[in-house]
């Protein structure tokens, strides 16, 4: 019988000012990525993004919606979250075995100016346009959702 597959949840935030997204140099991967990780026991996706984002960026950032749903609702059983620009369910393979990551990816602003790379997990950061896209050293599922989130934006129903 094979050894079962280990599920994940993990959240991630594209990071948007103006024009361009920011990414880190992941230092394990050597390939730029939109900040994230695991949701640690306890969190729930939007926490993990924002932690994940601010610990490897320096950036806290706010969660960008479309306005569909309110980002602020809960009751005693249930809070309704925002709902992410997409989920990504990824094959990832560690040294221990194959994951699979349902990711859920947020879209985000910035609230500082200047961010700061995070010693252990990122080797550089760096803002990029769409333009900038098919150049980079990272995985196609990045560059379709660094896609997908530029064309979001420009559609310009965000707020």
């Amino acid at each position: 019988m094979p050894d079962a597959i280990k599920k994940c949840i993990t959240a991630s935030c594209v990071v948007v000012r103006g024009k361009k997204a920011l990414l880190i140099k992941h230092k394990k991967l050597g390939k730029w990525l939109y900040p994230g990780g695991h949701v640690d026991d306890g969190e729930t996706p939007v926490e993990a993004a924002l932690r994940e984002t601010a610990e490897e960026t320096g950036f806290n950032v706010a969660l960008v919606s479309n306005g569909e749903i309110p980002l602020e609702l809960a009751s005693d059983q249930s809070e309704i979250m925002p709902a992410p620009l997409c989920t990504v369910y990824e094959n990832v393979l560690y040294s221990s075995g194959r994951h699979m990551h349902s990711d859920l990816i947020y879209l985000a602003s910035p609230k500082g100016r200047r961010g700061r790379i995070a010693d252990g997990e990122s080797q550089d950061m760096l803002w990029i346009s769409p333009k900038d896209i098919d150049s980079l050293d990272t995985y196609d599922n990045v560059k379709s959702v660094l896609r997908y989130a530029f064309s979001v934006l420009a559609k310009g129903d965000l707020y």
